[in-house]
């Protein structure tokens, strides 16, 4: 199952999908960089741990992503994955550390409902070429 959803990058329909992934994750590249540069909502100095840690953790892994997913490789369909699940559990499991106002929670959920579309159209298109090819 596992080898089949890393040979689905070669169908045209994955293609297109992952070169659209690796534009939204080069954005959420540069969000993250521009906060680690002090441009965001709050400075460095007065952003809570949880949000720097997230700036440094997504900041490295979201291009690396998005090259990867632009070339379709398997780390970078690896490094989606990663990307995806790890900010559904860490935002419906531990919301208290990333919401401090009604405009934080919004965002919120519009990236875990973002990334269950993106995790269900994935896997979906995986599904559909296993069924076809």
């Amino acid at each position: 199952m596992i080898k089949h959803i890393f040979e689905s990058r070669q169908k045209l329909e994955m293609g297109i999908y992952l070169r659209v992934l690796s534009l939204v994750y080069l954005y959420g590249a540069v969000v993250h960089f521009a906060n680690l540069l002090g441009f965001g909502e709050l400075s460095w100095r007065e952003m809570p741990l949880s949000w720097k840690l997230g700036d440094i953790f997504y900041g490295v892994l979201d291009p690396i992503t998005a090259v990867g997913l632009w070339l379709k490789t398997t780390w970078g369909i690896a490094g989606f994955l990663l990307a995806a699940m790890s900010q559904i559990i860490l935002y419906l499991g531990f919301p208290a550390w990333f919401v401090f106002t009604p405009e934080h929670q919004q965002t919120l959920w519009s990236l875990v409902i973002f990334h269950l579309i993106s995790l269900g159209i994935f896997f979906s298109l995986s599904c559909s070429a296993f069924k076809l090819g």
